[in-house]
């Protein structure tokens, strides 16, 4: 799931995995690479685009020195305070900030819409009956949830039988789509798989809540019930 936006903390990349790495990689690299600078700043502006958090930005320290035929580029950054150091392949495509996993610089993420909702481009609509399904995830020992599931059900409510609507609290139920669409919070909110967001609406206040949420409901009802959607 190449999902929301988050804060991230770099670990130190293990000397025998950069080897094995880099080794590995360079049987299948295309010749033409970019400059250490331009692979490095490619994977610095991702990281402050995509992972860091808005109120904290990763700055560059040092980039080390490599082989002119090196398979990665190998850079130190600081974020607040700390200094990581991490790798970007010579071509710029995957950033590997730690020893389990690469980032595909290429990779287009869900855009971030409207009422700090997520909108996952080409989705293919969750239905049921024909029906677009509207998911919220709660438990019973969160505020926030205690918020939202009041706001949610006066919206639900308008669209009658032209959707289907799914509380899951405190189980298991339809737990693929939380691993899909969610981090590990709650509340999470997944309107037919096309738009997302997890937590709650209340810095939007419940009028604001209420105009976003049917409005993309209402994008996948085809505008159902007209009453609501052509206001």
């Amino acid at each position: 799931m190449n999902k929301k936006i988050l804060p991230i903390v770099l670990s130190v990349v293990i000397v025998a995995l950069i080897v094995v790495g880099a080794l590995n990689y360079k049987q299948d690299q295309n010749t033409g690479g970019l400059s250490k600078e331009e692979a490095v700043n490619k994977a610095l502006l991702y990281i402050n685009e995509n992972l860091m958090n808005g109120d904290v930005d990763a700055s560059l320290v040092k980039i080390y020195d490599a082989d002119k035929n090196s398979p990665y580029y190998i850079f130190q950054i600081n974020v607040m305070g700390q200094l990581y150091d991490s790798m970007v392949t010579s071509d710029g495509s995957r950033l590997i900030p730690d020893i389990r996993s690469a980032i595909d610089l290429n990779q287009k993420l869900d855009a971030k819409v409207d009422g700090n909702f997520y909108l996952k481009e080409n989705a293919e609509i969750i239905q049921e009956d024909g029906k677009p399904v509207v998911f919220l995830f709660t438990s019973s020992n969160c505020p926030h949830c205690v918020w939202e599931k009041p706001v949610m059900q006066e919206v639900i409510n308008k669209f009658g039988d032209n959707i289907v609507y799914k509380q899951r609290e405190d189980t298991m139920d339809d737990q693929e789509i939380y691993n899909q669409f969610g981090e590990g919070g709650v509340p999470l909110i997944v309107i037919g798989g096309k738009y997302y967001r997890e937590g709650a609406g209340e810095n939007l206040g419940e009028d604001k809540e209420k105009e976003y949420l049917t409005k993309y409901i209402c994008e996948l009802t085809g505008n159902l019930p007209e009453e609501i959607c052509n206001q």
